[in-house]
């Protein structure tokens, strides 16, 4: 009876200790800065590099910096803003802003959007070989005026920029999801805004 327990007891302890490690945030997806997450799905691989939890939270706005390719033997596809949507944590669906209401807003929008793209670039350390240039993004930092609705992804590059959601009521401690609908398949990426950074 005793050794029973004490194997119990051995065998939980070690499951605590190997549960240590890389904190993973989803299937497919985990975690890799403090401020950034890595989705690896069957069509895309996409990072989302997010603010401080201490800098964002109570703010209207959220930038997000994202970079985008395809995934080796999936094929060419084609990622729409319209396919794009932000869950807060209470559960209501957020669509990126449009070219317009980010230039009209980007005076306040200057700084955490640049703050945002600071942490890139990421991908290319994780999926390297990725050297054709990709010059297409849904919005862009002024003085750019030329954007595009949908962004056609190869695995021979990585494209990247903003994505700004506009957040009714401030921006709340929790965990977000960035959900990107495609042909075959739903990137669904989890990333925590908290103030414990």
């Amino acid at each position: 009876m005793k050794y029973s327990t004490l194997l119990l007891a051995l065998l939980a302890t070690a499951a605590c200790a190997t549960s240590m490690g890389p904190q993973s945030t989803g299937p497919g997806t985990r975690e890799i800065t403090r401020f950034a997450v890595l989705h690896e799905g069957p069509e895309i691989a996409a990072i989302v590099a997010h603010p401080s939890g201490k800098r964002s939270l109570g703010e209207e706005w959220l930038a997000l910096a994202i970079e985008l390719t395809c995934t080796r033997g999936s094929g060419p596809v084609v990622v729409r803003r319209s396919d794009i949507s932000l869950r807060s944590p209470d559960g209501r669906r957020l669509r990126p802003v449009s070219q317009d209401e980010f230039r009209r807003n980007y005076p306040r929008l200057q700084i955490p959007t640049q703050r945002a793209l600071a942490n890139l670039p990421l991908l290319d350390r994780y999926k390297p070989g990725r050297d054709v240039p990709c010059t297409r993004w849904f919005i862009v930092v002024p003085p750019g005026m030329i954007t595009f609705d949908e962004i056609p992804l190869s695995s021979s590059q990585i494209c990247s920029g903003p994505l700004v959601f506009k957040v009714p009521g401030g921006i709340q401690p929790g965990r977000w999801r960035l959900i990107i609908e495609l042909e075959e398949s739903r990137a669904d990426i989890p990333f925590e805004l908290t103030l414990e950074e």
